[in-house]
Formats: structure tokens, sequence, C-alpha cells
């Protein structure tokens, strides 16, 4: 068995399970080829097992076991060196878009804000660092392309992630909600606003404001937004109507939220 890089090794060592599983019940294989296939999410394209050997910190050998099996299963297609995902993994965002009741309640929701105001709408949830799109509606007149479903924002700076941010209770930074200052979001200005506005942070020239989604005991499950480019609408509309329509929806949604 090749040995752990150091990294890897403390990792191991450090590591806690929630619901008091021990550290021992971990399966370390199943965690590497998740990994591996996480490795291809930031879009940068294809990968050799040198390349995610580097990436991930592990012994090429282990993750070229991890390769060849996922490869076997259908995840990754191999061409020469050169590997890349397969259409299969898309079974996996579908079992979690059709099992959880967030896509099925708040997809309408985001087409009736759209229908409204006649800008993108769509809803994330927290996953780590990032907030990731789980429900997605556009005008009729935009082409479906670029940020969508499954689509991830870096939490901090963007106004769907500060509003989810805030709402797990995380401090603040001393920033302004909307500004890209030396100092972090001020996420208490957040949850005492109720919504978040930023202007090309997450892409120049794009602004959006974003609200929380609660359920009825207050507990924030996910947030809802709109964007648009800033030569479009002003910020005053940003954060007048369109925050407007999306605190009512918001308050509308608070009863199907569970």
């Amino acid at each position: 068995m090749p040995r752990l890089t150091p990294g890897a090794a403390g990792a191991r060592a450090a590591r806690e399970l929630s619901g008091g599983g021990a550290p021992a019940d971990f399966s370390e294989a199943l965690a590497r080829g998740l990994a591996v296939l996480e490795a291809f999410a930031d879009g940068a394209g294809r990968r050799t097992v040198a390349d995610l050997a580097r990436e991930l910190d592990l012994p090429r050998a282990t993750v070229r076991r991890a390769v060849l099996t996922l490869e076997h299963l259908g995840f990754l297609r191999a061409d020469g060196r050169s590997l890349s995902l397969t259409p299969q993994v898309l079974r996996l965002a579908t079992a979690y878009l059709t099992g959880d009741p967030l896509g099925t309640v708040l997809q309408p929701a985001c087409e009736e804000v759209v229908a409204e105001l006649g800008e993108p709408c769509g809803v994330a949830v927290l996953d780590g660092p990032d907030a990731v799109m789980v429900a997605r509606a556009l005008p009729r007149q935009l082409v479906a392309v670029g940020a969508g479903v499954g689509y991830r924002v870096p939490a901090a700076t963007s106004a769907l992630g500060r509003v989810l941010l805030a709402g797990r209770g995380d401090g603040g930074g001393s920033g302004s909600d909307g500004g890209s200052g030396g100092g972090g979001p001020d996420l208490d200005r957040v949850r005492e606003e109720g919504f978040a506005y930023v202007a090309d942070e997450v892409e120049p020239g794009l602004q959006s404001v974003a609200v929380p989604l609660c359920r009825a005991d207050g507990t924030v499950v996910a947030a809802m937004h709109v964007a648009s480019s800033t030569g479009s609408r002003t910020a005053e509309w940003m954060t007048g109507t369109a925050r407007a329509v999306l605190t009512a929806r918001a308050r509308d949604l608070r009863r199907l939220l569970v």
C-alpha cells in the first residue's frame, strides 16, 4: 500500500466523524474517488493522473486506482492519458435535484419572479465556502447559457452567499455589504437589513440582490436573488423594486419550506 503524503496523513489524524462514528469507519477509498470527481468541478477541462495526484496531494498509484474504478463505473472517460467526466455524473446531480423538495417548490417561485421583474432569478444553498444554485429561471428572451443549476460562486463575494452566511450566524467583517474594500462583508448588517446587494464582485458588470428564504421557525434554508447587468438596472431599482418582490416571495414561501 502506498504511503500517505504528510498532508493526507495529517488530515486522517485530525478527522472527526459526525454522528458518533469512529475514525476507522471512514472509507478512505470512497473519499479519494469522490475527490477525483470533484477535481473536475472547476471547469478547467481534462486532467491526467499526474495532474490529479498533484492537485489532490495523493500518490499517483492511489489516484490511478480511483481513476480506473471510476472509468469502469462510467463516470470518467480516458482519451490516451487525458481524462474527462462523462454524462454519468449527472445522475448524481439529478438524484439530488429531484429528491430535494426545495427544487420542486422554488423553481416555480423563480419563474414567477422573472415574470414580474423581467430579470433572471435563482435560489442557492450553502455548500462549504460556496453558494450553489439549486433553482433558476430566465426571461424568455435570454438564451440559457452560462451560470445555471449547479453553478457555484464564492459565498463571501456574492449576494446569495452573504445572505446564507449571515443566516448561519457567521460574524461579519468591517467591509461594506456591497463594497469590495479590504474588510470582509458586514454580515451583521446583512442580517439586520434582511438582504445583500453586490455589484462587480462575482463578475464585472453583474449586480445581484438576495434575500433569505426561511422556514416557519426562522431557520434560513436558502437564498433567492435577482441578477442584472449594471448597465440595464440601477442599484436603486435592485435594492428597491427587485428587493421588495423577493421579500414578498420569501414571505409566501415560508410556510412551504420544511
